[in-house]
């Protein structure tokens, strides 16, 4: 326990001392390393990073046409509609990890801006909330901090969108999902939820950095609308594309 309570201390610290750093110096592009401003990227590997190509609504599974694939018209997710920034493939995976294991938090910023951006360009219904996909608290003692939350954070000021990360609770200290085969990920999963409060709003976003089974936000979309949610959506920076998957 001490262990765990000095270690989350020390990512606090450096977290908050990251945040001030990134407000008043110049920092390496997390690319390429020429200097750059608080986003991490310089303009020319921030205009280089991969994109997506047309996706299903619902899943963020590439189609060729139309809106939503085959596979979500006949047995679709339990989220209403799914939102991908990138490809979870190389460099976004490696920001991302950065992120996620090595507390380059400004990396949070950068794709929390990209996004707001995307949506601001392209707009439609906003949700009424936003909703980190949470850490079981002893996964979030160790890290210090939920990546996920980090993004939904600068995404609720740059929307102007109530951000909770109270109401959905993760119950269930379940094993890493990349550590599993897809077979057993949505074993794992089962039941890893509960909402932690009541009135719940009708319309809210769940935010996550990569989506690949999509079994994970299925369960939080499930508890969310057992307690009276209508409509849920999911927000990734990255989308892991496979072929082969039965659905995202």
């Amino acid at each position: 326990m001490l262990m765990n309570s000095l270690t989350a201390s020390r990512h606090k610290i450096t977290h908050r001392i990251a945040r001030l750093y990134s407000k008043l110096i110049a920092t390496p592009c997390l690319l390429c390393g020429t200097h750059t401003d608080q986003l991490s990227l310089c303009p020319s590997c921030a205009q280089s990073l991969p994109q997506l190509p047309h996706l299903c609504q619902r899943c963020a599974l590439p189609i060729t046409q139309g809106e939503y694939c085959g596979q979500c018209l006949i047995n679709p997710p339990a989220r209403h509609m799914t939102r991908c920034l990138y490809p979870y493939q190389s460099p976004i995976d490696h920001l991302i990890a950065d992120l996620k294991y090595h507390e380059q938090l400004s990396v949070a910023n950068l794709f929390a801006n990209q996004f707001a951006t995307q949506l601001q360009v392209h707009p439609h219904t906003m949700p009424d909330c936003l909703m980190p996909i949470p850490l079981h608290p002893i996964r979030l003692r160790h890290r210090g901090y939920n990546q996920s939350a980090e993004i939904a954070k600068v995404l609720s000021k740059r929307l102007d969108i109530p951000y909770d990360d109270r109401t959905l609770c993760r119950i269930k200290n379940t094993q890493p999902q990349t550590s599993l085969p897809y077979s057993e990920r949505k074993k794992n999963i089962h039941s890893a939820f509960k909402c932690c409060r009541q009135s719940l709003p009708r319309h809210i976003a769940l935010i996550d950095d990569v989506l690949t089974t999509g079994h994970t936000a299925d369960m939080a979309a499930k508890t969310l609308m057992q307690n009276g949610v209508k409509k849920v959506e999911l927000w990734t920076i990255a989308r892991t594309i496979r072929h082969h998957s039965k659905y995202g």
